[in-house]
């Protein structure tokens, strides 16, 4: 038993928004709300299966459909990274009109994850690994030897990190001793684009 992943990667900027799923107990995780449609409502399927709603970092692509999950998904629990409050605690400004962002606030987390803390998804273990760069919080999820990146790593490629908070150098050192270190095997879900493996981006990663 393990988790079953679904991508979407219909979100306003081409990002994926992932459904996971505990094979053993049915239990459900969305994995980055920037996408929300009849497909992704019909697989979750009960309401009461979907636990957690999971965010790697506060951009508006990432978190715009939190809050219609935690409408429709009353039992479900918004978790972010405690490193991520500054962005989290911020309304977009003008500077998102162009897509329709200004005044989005993400929603209030219900659960503040810390550094190497775990969470079960009914019977898988997920474990939240810091990765600052792309922004000073954000953080990628490892459950069942697969990592979703959100935008820390890419296949072939790496997060921006022009945007408020983010530090080249602090990526480029999370990529190194946070994800490279981790079992070549694990399967790689980033935020936007294919999937990848830890051993092929070490391998051919041009960035890193």
């Amino acid at each position: 038993m393990g988790l079953t992943v679904k991508c979407y990667p219909k979100g306003q900027l081409g990002e994926n928004t992932y459904l996971i799923t505990d094979e053993a107990t049915g239990i459900k995780a969305i994995v980055d709300p920037g996408y929300f449609g009849e497909e992704i409502a019909s697989d979750i399927g009960d309401k009461n299966t979907l636990k957690y709603v999971l965010l790697t970092h506060c951009h508006f692509d990432h978190f715009s459909c939190a809050e219609k999950y935690l409408e429709e998904y009353k039992d479900a629990v918004l978790v972010a990274s405690d490193a991520e409050r500054f962005l989290l605690g911020k309304a977009l400004g003008q500077e998102y009109a162009y897509y329709g962002a200004a005044g989005l606030k993400c929603p209030e987390p219900g659960i503040y994850a810390a550094d190497n803390e775990k969470l079960m998804l009914g019977e898988t273990e997920l474990e939240f690994i810091y990765t600052p760069g792309h922004t000073e919080g954000g953080m990628c999820i490892l459950g069942d030897e697969k990592l979703f990146s959100g935008d820390t790593l890419f296949r072939l490629s790496v997060g921006n990190t022009s945007f408020e908070t983010g530090n080249w150098n602090q990526l480029v050192k999370s990529i190194n001793e946070r994800l490279y270190v981790l079992d070549e095997d694990i399967t790689v879900f980033p935020g936007h684009g294919d999937a990848t493996t830890i051993g092929y981006e070490k391998r051919a990663n041009p960035f890193v």
